[in-house]
C-alpha cells in the first residue's frame, strides 16, 4: 500500500503491584487534592455510572498519577487505563530497559458490544475552532508525518479542525498499539503495570495490518499497550523528531489529548457497518465518533 495520508486542508506503581481489569477501583480525586507535577494537570474521561454512554466533551476528572490505574467506563468499554511515566516522582517501572521511551500507556478491558465504525487513536488539540497552521507549525506537521510512516503507519488522518472536526493526527488504533493481547473467556490476562512481551501476533499485525482478518471478540479481554518516546508530558517538550530536533509544545497548544474512537460518521453521513473488523478504515472528516478512552494532559496555568 502507498504511503498516503488522509485528511484535510498523529507503573507509576511498585513493580509488585499486579492490577487486572476484574478489580476496579475509581482512583480519581476532587481537584483541590491533585498534586501538580511540575506544571502538568492529567484527566480522564469521566467514567459512565451506570455503564451507558458518555457525551463527548474536553473536560473530565483530574486524576493523581501516583494512584494510577484508573477506571474506564462507558457503553463500548469497560477495564482499567494505566498511565507510567518515567519522570514522575516514585516511579520503580524500568520500562524494561527501554530508556528511550518516556512513558507508556496500558489499557485491559472488554467491549462490550460490537464496534459501529473504524476505530482510531489520534493525539488532538482539545477545541472546536479551526487550528491556525503557522510556518513553524507546518514544519513540525511534516516531521511528525514523516516520524509516524517510518513507525509504520502508512495512512495517517490529518485534520486542522472546523467543520465538525477536532484538530487531529490519528491511525487506525490497532495498527498503532504496540501490543494487542487478547485473553479469551475463563484465561488469565495479563497483569498491568508489568512489561509485555512482544509476539509474533504483534510482528505480524503491524507489518501486514491490512491483510488480517481479526475482529472484536465481545466476551475476550483485550490488553492493549503504546509507548512514548518523544513527547515528554512532565517538561512539556518534543524530542528526537526530524527535522524539528526538539521543541516545547507551549509554543503551539497549552493542552494536549490523546483519545481512543469509533467513527460514526464522515463527512456528515453514517459509516458503513465494519462488521467488527479492526481494520476498516476512514478516509474522510471524522465528523461524529463515539471516544470511549481518552487523556488531555495541560500545562498549568500559573
Amino acid at each position: 500500500m502507498n504511503n498516503t495520508v488522509t485528511g484535510h486542508a498523529n507503573k507509576v506503581a511498585p513493580e509488585a503491584d499486579e492490577t487486572s481489569a476484574a478489580t476496579i477501583k475509581t482512583n480519581v480525586s476532587d481537584e483541590g487534592q491533585i498534586p501538580s507535577f511540575g506544571e502538568l494537570v492529567t484527566q480522564l474521561q469521566t467514567p459512565s455510572s451506570d455503564g451507558g454512554p458518555v457525551a463527548e466533551s474536553f473536560e473530565g476528572t483530574n486524576v493523581d498519577l501516583t494512584k494510577s490505574p484508573f477506571p474506564v467506563n462507558n457503553d463500548l468499554f469497560e477495564g482499567l487505563i494505566h498511565i507510567l511515566m518515567r519522570d514522575l516522582p516514585g516511579n520503580k517501572y524500568t520500562f524494561d530497559g527501554e530508556k528511550e521511551v518516556l512513558w507508556e500507556i496500558q489499557i485491559q478491558g472488554k467491549f462490550k458490544r460490537q464496534i459501529k465504525g473504524p476505530i482510531y487513536l489520534a493525539m488532538e488539540l482539545p477545541q472546536e475552532e479551526k487550528y491556525k497552521v503557522t510556518a513553524p507549525m507546518k514544519l513540525v506537521i511534516k516531521a511528525c508525518l514523516q516520524l509516524m510512516k517510518t513507525m509504520g503507519h502508512k495512512d495517517v488522518h490529518l485534520s486542522f479542525g472546523g467543520s465538525g472536526e477536532v484538530p487531529h493526527m490519528g491511525a487506525p488504533a490497532f495498527h498503532s498499539f504496540d501490543r494487542v493481547v487478547v485473553t479469551p473467556p475463563g484465561a488469565t490476562p495479563p497483569p498491568l503495570g508489568h512489561h509485555l512481551e512482544r509476539m509474533p501476533s504483534d510482528i505480524q499485525r503491524r507489518k501486514n495490518f491490512f491483510k488480517i482478518d481479526q475482529k472484536i471478540d465481545v466476551g475476550s479481554t483485550y490488553t492493549f499497550s503504546m509507548k512514548n518516546r518523544r513527547f515528554n508530558p512532565l517538561s512539556w517538550k518534543v524530542v528526537g523528531v526530524p527535522i524539528a530536533r526538539q521543541f516545547t509544545v507551549s509554543r503551539f497548544a497549552e493542552s494536549v489529548r490523546l483519545a481512543v474512537y469509533e467513527v460514526l460518521e464522515e463527512n456528515g453521513q453514517p459509516v458503513e457497518d465494519p462488521q467488527g473488523r479492526v481494520n476498516t478504515m476512514a478516509k474522510k472528516k471524522h465528523t461524529k465518533r463515539n471516544t470511549f478512552i481518552w487523556i488531555k494532559m495541560s500545562r498549568k496555568q500559573l
